[in-house]
């Protein structure tokens, strides 16, 4: 089974405190780490949902054995450091539109190892997914939305919809 490990991150956030305060309107300053902590909760879960690193990291994928080209998860990727397959390093070719579908030289190949870095993402849609996101994490501190004498404990319909467009599943 495929895994997947991040050894860094290097990026920074795409939303700011301040701008996720502007856009809740909260005109104090008593809750900006709390801001901060849901800034981060919400670029995770659209980062998760999408397939894709917003913020830049460093990671480490695992691969017990590909008969094929595989692709990389949560590209775009800046560059990659090393690919090594049982053991010894790997030499490859690399496609797609960030580089992130790998054929390795040699297949099958077993015990594959892949160290990158992903570019990250920015762009106005997903600043508005996250920030859609943070206002009802700080909006609903608890479990669920009751309205109308109904609880829900959904993501946000409009969240989904922005961040459809990315998704990518890797299963």
């Amino acid at each position: 089974m495929p895994e997947i490990k991040i050894t860094a991150t290097t990026g920074s956030e795409i939303v700011t405190v301040s701008a996720a305060k502007d856009f809740i309107r909260i005109d104090t300053s008593d809750d900006d780490t709390l801001i901060g902590t849901m800034i981060e909760q919400a670029r995770l879960w659209c980062e998760n949902y999408i397939s894709r690193d917003i913020v830049a990291k460093t990671r480490v994928y695992y691969l017990e054995e590909a008969t094929k080209r595989f692709e990389v998860p949560y590209a775009p990727l800046a560059s990659i450091s090393s690919i090594t397959a049982e053991g010894v390093a790997a030499t490859y070719d690399t496609f797609g539109v960030y580089d992130e579908v790998i054929l390795l030289d040699s297949l099958p190949a077993k015990d594959i190892k892949v160290t990158y870095t992903t570019a990250g993402m920015d762009d106005g849609l997903l600043q508005q997914a996250i920030l859609q996101l943070v206002s009802t994490y700080y909006d609903n501190r608890a479990d669920f939305i009751v309205m109308q004498g109904v609880s829900f404990v959904e993501v946000p319909t409009k969240v989904t919809q922005i961040l459809n467009s990315y998704k990518l599943m890797f299963i």
